[in-house]
């Protein structure tokens, strides 16, 4: 199998990056003041492992381009239209390039696996 097209792979990698850096990295940023986000964030990684450990298939497949593509699609229009969240821009560039690229990655493999057996 290519390594593309190894949605539990991709679903495993984004995971770890979303929780160490969107659970981590929101923590740091706004310590305890926003916990909603924290929580948030947290609630997306579950999300994640959940498609990658507990699906495989064509289950999986659906569930990472479902989850993900539309991360992607959230994160291109925040750096296409400038929009903030709490203050700070949500994806500026060229610091975004990396999360569009990881969360890419699940979703154009979810897609290559859509009818996969």
């Amino acid at each position: 199998m290519s390594i593309l097209r190894n949605t539990q792979l991709w679903l495993i990698v984004i995971a770890i990056a979303h929780t160490a850096l969107g659970v981590g990295g929101a923590y740091s940023m706004y310590g305890n003041d926003q916990l909603a986000i924290i929580g948030f964030f947290s609630l997306i990684s579950i999300y994640l492992v959940y498609a990658a450990l507990m699906t495989e298939g064509k289950a999986q497949a659906r569930l990472a381009a479902v989850i993900c593509g539309p991360v992607v699609v959230w994160f291109l229009l925040c750096a296409i239209l400038g929009l903030d969240m709490l203050g700070d821009p949500a994806a500026p560039m060229p610091e975004s390039i990396m999360p569009i690229v990881l969360w890419g990655l699940p979703a154009l493999s979810g897609v290559m696996g859509w009818n996969s057996d």
